[in-house]
């Protein structure tokens, strides 16, 4: 049986680590990068595939990773900007809700033993906050895909070399940095997360799927 990873929003902070962590980890046999360009530099050994996510929100994109019925597939969907960098609500949730779910879709189709997913802390759908509230529709709407296996994880603020420009972003990370130490209890959940981190996470839950859905909250992580 090959053992194949296929990763969408491999070009981001968390997707490129997690990419390079499996492209590393000899128990998979295929490692596939689902990108809009093939100008994309990969690690050693990564299959990129190019893909147009509008299309495949819309139904007219066939993502090609040639495998047979007997490959066990693991689909992780790394996908995910902020209000600021998409220009407005909408176009953000056309990514993280569209095209999250659109990827869930494709690997149900393609039989995907196992879907991992990034989420946000506090994703709820009934969340108060756009951002929040938009995460959490996403999981729902991945847990009514009944997929035989998801693990969702939900980071608080993600710790790493970012190769987009985030000020505000990067301000806040340094403050939580800062006071990850002083929170304790409850508190801890608001801890800085390390993009090593998460991807370690995902790929571990993927080497031992578990039927249904299950969560991973940021202090666990």
């Amino acid at each position: 049986m090959t053992k194949i990873a296929v990763v969408a929003g491999a070009t981001g902070l968390t997707g490129s680590t997690l990419l390079r962590q499996l492209a590393s980890d000899a128990r998979f046999d295929r490692v596939v990068a689902l990108v809009r360009s093939a100008k994309r530099e990969m690690p050693a050994g990564v299959e990129a595939v190019v893909m147009d996510f509008e299309a495949l929100v819309n139904g007219s994109e066939t993502i090609t990773v040639n495998h047979v019925a007997t490959d066990e597939l693991a689909v992780f969907c790394c996908l995910g900007t902020t209000i600021k960098v998409a220009g407005s609500q909408s176009a953000f949730r056309r990514v993280d809700f569209d095209y999250v779910v659109a990827v869930a879709r494709w690997a149900k189709a393609q039989h995907s033993v196992h879907f991992g997913l990034i989420s946000a802390l506090g994703a709820s759908a009934k969340s108060s906050v756009f951002y929040t509230r938009t995460k959490g529709e996403a999981e729902d709407a991945v847990r009514a895909l009944a997929l035989p296996s998801v693990h969702i994880v939900r980071p608080s603020f993600i710790d790493g070399n970012r190769t987009e420009s985030r000020p505000r972003e990067s301000v806040a990370i340094r403050f939580a940095r800062g006071i990850s130490p002083l929170l304790l209890g409850p508190l801890r959940r608001y801890r800085v997360v390390t993009a090593e981190a998460i991807a370690a996470s995902l790929l571990a839950a993927s080497m031992s799927p578990v039927a249904g859905v299950t969560v991973t909250e940021s202090e666990a992580i």
